[in-house]
C-alpha cells in the first residue's frame, strides 16, 4: 500500500500543499522523522555553493520548517511554500532558504517568483536568503521566464537555484531521497525506522507519477498549443483565484492557483462573467471567442 496515493484518489488530490508539507517535514531536523540533520545536509550539499561550506562543517544543522509563511507585497500577501531557518548553536539566524514548489508545469507564473523575493527582502534586507525553484523537469518557456524575471538585488548575499523533483543525470529531489536510503543501507547513518523507510519509498513513487510527463496515450484534450502571450488572474466569489492564459494559437487555458490543476476553461470563465456582470455574451461565443472579449475587457480595466 502507499499512503500517498491513496489519499490522492478522487477529489482528495495530493497537490502542492501536502508535497510541500513532506518535503518541509524531512527538511526540519528537529522533527520525529529519525533523520536528525541527514536530509537538510544532503540538501543544502546539492545546492553546490562554498558560501554554504561552513554551514556543513557543523556537527549539527538546525534547521527550523514553516510552510505558507506570510509576507506583503504592496498590500497583497504572499504565502512562501516552504520556508527554511538555518540557525547557529547561539540561535541566530545565518540563512533562509525559500522554495518555490510546483509540480506541474501549467502552474508557472512569470511574475511569482520575482514578487516572492521582493517581499522577502523588503522584511529582511540583510538576511543572507537562498531561493529554489522547485519544478518538474520539463522544457517550459512559462518556468524559465519565472525563474530568469527573479533578478537578485544583492548577489554577494543572496543566491538562487531552480533544481528538480526528479532529474538525470543532475541529481533531482527524489535522488537525494534515495540517497538517505542508500546511507542507511552502508551504515553511514543510523538505522531509519521501518515506518520511515517504507514512507519514504511510498513517496518516491508518488513523486514520480505526479510530476512525469503524460504518455501520448493517456494525455488528454487542453495540451499546451503555443507560446503564452498573455494572462490575467482573476477570483470567484467563492474565493477561488485561478490563471487565465492565451496562447499564440489562440488557445484559452484557466488553472487552479493553489494546485495547477487545469480547469475547464468556458466554465470558469463564464462563471466570472456572469458574478461581475462584464456583459459578454459567452453562451453565444466558443472558448476561444470568450477568452479574445475578456482579455480585452482585462486589458481595458487593468492599465
Amino acid at each position: 500500500m502507499n499512503i500517498f496515493q491513496v489519499l490522492s484518489q478522487g477529489k482528495s488530490r495530493l497537490h502542492e500543499p501536502s508535497m510541500s508539507a513532506m518535503l518541509g517535514y524531512l527538511l526540519d531536523s528537529n522533527k520525529d522523522h529519525g533523520l536528525g540533520d541527514t536530509f537538510v545536509r544532503v540538501f543544502l550539499e546539492h545546492l553546490e555553493t562554498e558560501t554554504l561550506n561552513e554551514l556543513l562543517l557543523a556537527d549539527f544543522i538546525n534547521s527550523q520548517v514553516s510552510l505558507e509563511e506570510p509576507y506583503q507585497l504592496d498590500g497583497a500577501r504572499k504565502d512562501i511554500d516552504v520556508q527554511v531557518t538555518i540557525l547557529d548553536e547561539k540561535n541566530n539566524e545565518v540563512l533562509r532558504v525559500i522554495i518555490e514548489n510546483k509540480i506541474k508545469v501549467g502552474a508557472a507564473n512569470p511574475k511569482q517568483l520575482k514578487d516572492y523575493y521582493s517581499a522577502v527582502v523588503s522584511e529582511e534586507p540583510d538576511l543572507r536568503l537562498f531561493f529554489i525553484f522547485l519544478t518538474p523537469d520539463r522544457k517550459s518557456s512559462s518556468l524559465e521566464a519565472e525563474y530568469n524575471n527573479l533578478k537578485l538585488e544583492n548577489p554577494e548575499k543572496h543566491y538562487k537555484k531552480w533544481i528538480f523533483w526528479e532529474s538525470s543525470p543532475n541529481k533531482g529531489i527524489l535522488d537525494l531521497v534515495r540517497s538517505v536510503l542508500a546511507k542507511e543501507m552502508s551504515g553511514e547513518i543510523n538505522p531509519i525506522n521501518e515506518y520511515m523507510r517504507h514512507t519514504l519509498k511510498a513517496f518516491i513513487r508518488h513523486v514520480m507519477e505526479v510530476t512525469q510527463p503524460q504518455s501520448r496515450k493517456t494525455m488528454r484534450t487542453g495540451q499546451d498549443i503555443g507560446e503564452i502571450i498573455d494572462e490575467a488572474t482573476i477570483k470567484t466569489k467563492n474565493g477561488k483565484c485561478y490563471r487565465v492564459v492565451r496562447r499564440d494559437s489562440t488557445q484559452i487555458q484557466v488553472f487552479n492557483q493553489l494546485t495547477g490543476d487545469k480547469e475547464i476553461a468556458r466554465r470558469i470563465l463564464s462563471k466570472f462573467i456572469d458574478e461581475n456582470g462584464l456583459g459578454i455574451p459567452h453562451t453565444k461565443l466558443n472558448t476561444r471567442g470568450i477568452g479574445k472579449q475578456f482579455f480585452e475587457w482585462f486589458h481595458k480595466n487593468n492599465t
